[in-house]
């Protein structure tokens, strides 16, 4: 199956993944996030410490704006959930009243023309209203759970989402720091043969004009160092708009002689198989539509007629009576019956209501379909770069393989007098230049890797674990004399 991790080479380590579980990184979180902060005290106190992908995605899901903003959709959404349910159980009202009265009463004919009263009122009364025939409460209801179920899903889409994001981010950082030692190390070397160049002149044995060029591309050498340094802080600001600041954070470097196993696999097909029934953005879009199916009802419902249970139960007390010299009363009233509402007219409003949610349904299936093709590019393309990084990750180590036996044959040289410094300089500039096509590869594979799982839903701690063991928290193998090219993957 593709998608797993077989045993490392390096220390036979073995995990279990079962790439159709998909388990949420949500439940890691916790444990990450108090790793990181415990790590990030001791930073203070002691040097910086590095950080492992893992616990940048703790902390980017714990902080990112975005993905916030997404959870409060969700609670939104319980929210107005529990509104629509709640207006289908019975409501209840309580009304009370205590007022004050003065009445000017004017009779015709022989009698006394006019009478004044003063005299308070007062009054209390407990209403119940319940739905019998409500279809238009119904499809509120249905539809609110859909949306329920939408922010669900929109929620683990934004939660792939960021982890790919930060996970880009984080890798392109890594290269833009090993540009900056690349580069630094192609300064160095074009000074040290600016340098022979320098001294083989000075002693005539090479021309003034071969010296200066030495010295024009150490000039630009040192230009590119400078260009790099502030890529890499240009890097680093896109890496902070996902999880805040990042003063004092230091990356892992990736090992030489880690080799990342086939996780993709050959078969493209296999992979688009699971679009449909894995893609998180797609899942959202579909109950997207549900909901705008069941908003149509509801507006349909608008020219339906409604039923209703009532009862009131009143109690009014008043003073005197409604006319001059009648005694007042106390008044006990309950009232039990049936309401029934049938709509006639409403200026063509509710019609015009149906035709917005039919046009909301309608924008909803177009919705659908762009985030299917949106999925369905995002697992192509991000296989293609998988395999064009593999592939320039092999051309690399093999180029590593030969420049290390390079190197080591003009150091040999040198001994014997057959080979310059100059010499040795060259090759040891082919090994620097292969091994920073070597990281560029492998970043790039396991970037396309993290897209290619988020996007089908299905990034999971296990994976974070086997992307971290494939760093070590310094660099290693700086030495090409020294170093061991382990052999290309297959």
């Amino acid at each position: 199956m593709v998608g797993t991790w077989p045993a490392f080479a390096q220390g036979g380590r073995r995990a279990v993944h079962n790439p159709g579980s998909g388990p949420c990184l949500r439940r890691h979180w916790p444990l990450m996030l108090a790793t990181l902060l415990l790590v990030t005290t001791h930073a203070h106190a002691t040097e910086a410490q590095v950080t492992t992908l893992g616990e940048l995605f703790a902390l980017a899901h714990e902080s990112e704006p975005g993905y916030r903003s997404v959870k409060d959709d969700v609670d939104a959404s319980h929210a107005r959930a529990r509104q629509a349910w709640g207006a289908m159980l019975p409501q209840l009202t309580a009304t009370a009243n205590s007022n004050g009265n003065r009445r000017r009463y004017e009779s015709q004919g022989n009698v006394p023309p006019v009478m004044h009263d003063r005299y308070h009122s007062n009054g209390d009364q407990l209403s119940l209203n319940q739905a019998l025939w409500r279809p238009a409460d119904l499809a509120s209801w249905r539809q609110s759970k859909e949306e329920e179920a939408q922010a669900s899903d929109q929620l683990d889409d934004a939660e792939q989402q960021l982890y790919q994001k930060v996970s880009t981010a984080w890798f392109d950082l890594m290269q833009a720091r090993d540009q900056v030692e690349f580069t630094t190390a192609q300064r160095d070397t074009l000074r040290a043969k600016w340098d022979i160049e320098k001294k083989a002149a000075s002693l005539g044995q090479q021309s003034e004009p071969k010296a200066e060029d030495a010295h024009a591309k150490y000039e630009d050498a040192d230009a590119d160092r400078a260009s790099a340094e502030l890529d890499q802080d240009t890097k680093l600001a896109a890496l902070e708009q996902w999880i805040g600041s990042a003063d004092g954070m230091q990356q892992p470097y990736l090992r030489n002689d880690a080799k990342i196993p086939d996780l993709v696999g050959g078969n493209l097909d296999e992979w688009l198989e699971q679009v449909d029934t894995h893609c998180p953005a797609l899942r959202a879009a579909e109950r997207a539509i549900a909901a705008a199916n069941e908003n149509v009802k509801k507006q349909r419902a608008g020219h339906q007629p409604t039923l209703d249970m009532v009862a009131t139960y009143g109690d009014t007390d008043q003073a005197v009576g409604n006319f001059p010299g009648q005694p007042g009363y106390h008044i006990r009233q309950l009232a039990v019956g049936l309401q029934l509402s049938v709509p006639l007219y409403s200026g063509g409003t509710q019609s015009a209501k149906v035709e917005e949610a039919l046009a909301q349904r309608d924008k909803a299936l177009n919705q659908r379909d762009a985030a299917r093709r949106q999925a369905i590019l995002n697992v192509k393309s991000a296989f293609f770069s998988w395999r064009a990084g593999r592939a320039k990750a092999s051309a690399a180590r093999t180029a590593m393989e030969s420049a290390s036996s390079l190197l080591q044959v003009a150091q040999k040289g040198v001994a014997r007098g057959l080979n310059t410094e100059a010499d040795v300089l060259d090759a040891r500039q082919q090994w620097i230049t292969a091994q920073s096509n070597l990281r560029k590869g492998s970043y790039e594979q396991l970037s396309a890797y993290v897209k290619l799982k988020s996007t089908l839903g299905e990034l999971s701690a296990v994976d974070l674990d086997e992307l971290d063991a494939l760093f070590i928290n310094h660099e290693s193998n700086a030495d090409p004399v020294a170093m061991t090219v382990a052999p290309k993957a297959p």
